[in-house]
């Protein structure tokens, strides 16, 4: 898979492996996707922690052991649509960081 920066695209599936692969806790895992390794999750690249939001808040509340396995999650309840157009709302309302930066 490539990336661009190797921030975004790989961070995602740096995410994904420590998660499936490695079945590391999720919020370690999820440390692979941050400013660390030159994520910037203030703009379009943003809706890879939305979806990764969408998970986290879908087991909120319950204890780490009862979390719904990722992937079935994704199978199963997973709203793209909904993930989308939330961040694409929160996304119209910021700081346009990818003209910026000029970014694809």
């Amino acid at each position: 898979m490539h990336c661009k920066s190797g921030a975004d695209r790989a961070g995602v599936m740096a995410v994904l492996y420590k998660l499936l692969r490695e079945r590391v806790p999720f919020a370690e895992a999820r440390e692979q996707l941050s400013g660390k390794y030159l994520h910037i999750k203030h703009g379009k690249t943003g809706v890879l922690d939305a979806f990764l939001d969408a998970y986290e808040a879908y087991n909120a509340g319950r204890a780490l052991e009862a979390w719904k396995p990722f992937l079935d999650w994704v199978a199963e309840d997973y709203d793209r649509p909904a993930v989308k157009a939330d961040f694409a709302r929160k996304l119209g309302k910021g700081l346009q960081l990818d003209a910026i930066l000029r970014r694809e």
